[in-house]
């Protein structure tokens, strides 16, 4: 085979940079990944299988410190709890350990902060209050500075008198109501504690707590933002028979940096433009797209 003269040969091709893929950055772990990483979601690290079905058993019978302050569920069954779960937490109750989907958790989150932006942006009044303030105060004072950065009144009251045989009293710290003792903040579920936090508000527009401050809200007529670990079944259910509480399903008692995917979430959702014909998060925003 004969060569073509050096002279005669074409030089080289060089890349169109036009045609050219940029390198794909490492956009780091997902939310969803994230969450399980930290044991937010995914395989719970405090409830088994049998801990979480004696729970249901315990709402579907009307056990008042399994309903954090709602009432009784007339005519419920067992499989009604479980189908509860299962929609809410994204768990059938198959294998040893309880289990939070992660898609769940970001699904629930997300239409959480669109409620909550939705009416912060109407000027309407949101109430915050944990039960869980060494987990999730971090991430309750961050939702409520969101809030009223967008319009909401978020609604505070005055240190309450002392109640109880300990003389507990609700406290707010940066808008957030928790329980204290004077000297320490504490993981209380009581229903009092609950009923005087409300009983000290205006009636707000839209409640964002957990345990028995949701469900007592809940109970009161109230929307609500619920998070809810799986021992909140309770909530789960009212969830799922259709009353105004949205739940976004976590485990409630991980160190605080352990929400940081959260955090980032919220961060992105608040950036989203407002649909001008609606009012609402445009659509195609982050979140938008829902995966079990």
């Amino acid at each position: 085979m004969s060569r073509k003269p050096r002279s005669q040969r074409l030089p080289p091709k060089l890349p169109d940079p036009a045609n050219e893929r940029p390198e794909r950055l490492d956009s780091g772990p997902n939310p969803r990944e994230l969450l399980k990483q930290h044991h937010v979601a995914g395989r719970s690290l405090r409830f088994g299988r049998d801990e979480v079905l004696s729970i249901m058993r315990r709402v579907e019978h009307g056990v008042p410190n399994a309903l954090y302050g709602l009432p009784p569920f007339p005519g419920l069954t067992r499989e009604q709890v479980a189908a509860a779960v299962e929609v809410q937490y994204g768990w059938e109750g198959d294998g040893p350990r309880a289990r939070i989907a992660p898609a769940r958790t970001v699904d629930g989150f997300t239409a959480a902060v669109s409620r909550i932006l939705e009416v912060a942006r109407d000027g309407g009044r949101c109430a915050f209050a944990t039960a869980r303030p060494a987990a999730l105060l971090q991430l309750y004072r961050r939702l409520a500075v969101c809030a009223a950065a967008e319009g909401a009144e978020v609604l505070t009251g005055q240190e309450t008198v002392g109640f109880g045989r300990n003389g507990r009293r609700v406290r707010w710290i940066d808008d957030v109501a928790v329980l204290t003792d004077g000297a320490a903040l504490l993981a209380d579920d009581s229903v009092e504690g609950a009923e005087e936090w409300l009983f000290t508000l205006a009636r707000p527009d839209l409640v964002v707590a957990d345990h028995s401050y949701a469900g007592v809200a809940s109970a009161s007529g109230l929307e609500v933002v619920a998070f809810a670990d799986l021992d909140a079944v309770a909530l789960a259910v009212a969830a799922w028979q259709g009353r105004a509480l949205r739940i976004v399903p976590l485990d409630d008692r991980r160190p605080p940096p352990s929400y940081a995917g959260l955090l980032d979430l919220l961060d992105s959702l608040a950036a989203v433009p407002v649909d001008p014909l609606c009012g609402h998060l445009a659509a195609g925003g982050v979140g938008a797209e829902t995966t079990t």
